[in-house]
């Protein structure tokens, strides 16, 4: 009996830590990056293929570019992290769930 609590309480921890999707936000964040970054990446191109000499304002949007790929790169790396983390939660979840009965 005393086993059942302790699975019924663990369950209702894991079941709220889960309901907590990061990886999701962080995806679209990397994604919204990306768009982004490649934007950002063809105006530069094109101040550079245009011009003999790029204008002052370049090096600022190439920092900037450069920024923005660094950050949608490690969006998705903690995307993929949270992603891996909440996969085994879930798989406790459903491991608790079947060993208490509740999908059986």
């Amino acid at each position: 009996m005393q086993e059942r609590v302790a699975q019924q309480q663990e369950l209702s921890a894991l079941a709220e830590a889960a309901r907590a999707r990061r990886s999701v936000d962080l995806f679209v964040r990397a994604g919204v990056g990306g768009l982004c970054w490649a934007l950002l990446a063809a105006v530069c191109g094109k101040l550079l293929w245009d011009s003999l000499i790029p204008p002052l304002f370049f090096w600022p949007l190439v920092l900037l570019d450069l920024l923005l790929l660094w950050d949608a790169v490690r969006s998705y790396r903690d995307g993929r992290a949270h992603l891996h983390r909440e996969v085994r939660l879930e798989a406790r979840v459903r491991e608790l769930r079947k060993a208490m009965g509740i999908d059986a």
